[in-house]
Order: C-alpha cells, then structure tokens, then sequence
C-alpha cells in the first residue's frame, strides 16, 4: 500500500499532459477499485493511473526495456521505436531529416551500435514501420535540453517514408515470431524479409 501512496503522491506532483483514455474491466475489478478510492480518499482517476504506471514499470523489468539487443544479433537490420511517449518533436525530426536517433543513457548507445549500411526501421507507437534507411556508421551527437552530448543520430542515406505503414501485426505475422517495438531499439537479424515486403510494395504502387 506504501508504494501506491507513494506512485500516486509523484503522479500528483508530476506535471504532464494526461490523455483520455477508456477500458472495460471485469466488474469486481471494477469495484475493487472503487473501494480502493474510497479506502485511500482518492479519485478513480489517480487510483486507475497508479496501478497502470506500476504494471508498466514491471512490463518494463520483465521484457528489459533498457537492456541493448547483443549487438551480433541484429544481421543488419535494426527497428527504431520514434518514441512519441514523451513528445512528438523528436518523431517529426527524424522522419523530416532521415535520421535514427536516441537520447540520454543507456538508450542513446543504441544508435552508436549502427555500422555503415545496416538497415534502420522506423516504428511509430501504435501505427507500424513508417520509414527505412542505410546508417552511415557514424554517430553525431547534439546537445538535448542543455544536457551536452545527450543525442547520438546518424543520417540514414536512401531514406524512405512509407506511403502506407507497415503495422506491428503484420510484421510479425511476416516473420512468424513475436518483435518487440516498445525498446528504444532492437535488432532483427530477419529484418530482410521485411525489407524485401516494403520494396515489393513501393514498386506495385
């Protein structure tokens, strides 16, 4: 109980934009959160936000969210999550320029892993791979809220936006195994398979 006090004391403190969102539940879950309110003198709202920030951090642990792929696993194919969590700037950046990019550690070392010709999938949270390119093997980096160095990007030569994207399900229904899109980024040592699909679809259009 300390620890949902404590999650829900933070949420308050923390100013962030909050977007509407809605769930059907089971209806005793539905009631115990009621009376968990109650108990705790709280809304529904910050009892609901609470529990889904702790899940989520434990979905973070379980699938190791800030651990690196092992780099010789990636048979030069990467896909980039955009990250349009926290702000859609950095998404528009890097689909406007053709660039890969991370921020802040341990996730801004992904983009340095990224060798000269490898192939970086763009994906885009809850739409699917939106673009594609070749890393040049050579990671810039730029300051990122006054913290210096706090971006690694590399350009992408013969970038290529997506007329339609390619949604999650269908690249996993491609390749016949589950992928994971939620880490900053994540090799897949398979990824021709997708590439040859997207280039297929580009000249049937």
């Amino acid at each position: 109980m300390s620890t949902l006090r404590s999650l829900i004391q933070d949420s308050k403190k923390a100013k962030e934009e909050l977007i509407a969102s809605t769930v059907r539940m089971p209806r005793d879950l539905h009631l115990f959160i009621d009376d968990l309110a109650e108990h705790l003198a709280l809304s529904r709202q910050e009892i609901l936000l609470s529990l889904i920030r702790e899940g989520a951090s434990v979905a973070k642990e379980e699938l190791k969210w800030n651990v690196p792929d092992d780099e010789g696993e990636s048979g030069g194919f990467h896909v980039l999550n955009t990250n349009k969590r926290h702000t859609d700037e950095d998404h528009r950046w890097m689909m406007a320029d053709g660039v890969a990019a991370a921020f802040y550690d341990p996730w801004k070392f992904n983009i340095d892993r990224i060798k000269k010709g490898d192939i970086v999938f763009l994906y885009e949270n809850s739409v699917g791979i939106v673009a594609y390119g070749e890393g040049s093997g050579v990671t810039l980096k730029k300051d990122r809220d006054g913290d210096k160095d706090e971006c690694h990007y590399q350009e992408l030569k013969n970038f290529k936006r997506l007329p339609v994207p390619m949604p999650a399900i269908e690249v996993k229904k491609l390749l016949g195994r589950n992928v994971v899109f939620l880490r900053t980024m994540s090799g897949m040592p398979d990824g021709k398979k997708v590439l040859d699909r997207l280039r297929a679809g580009s000249k049937g259009a």
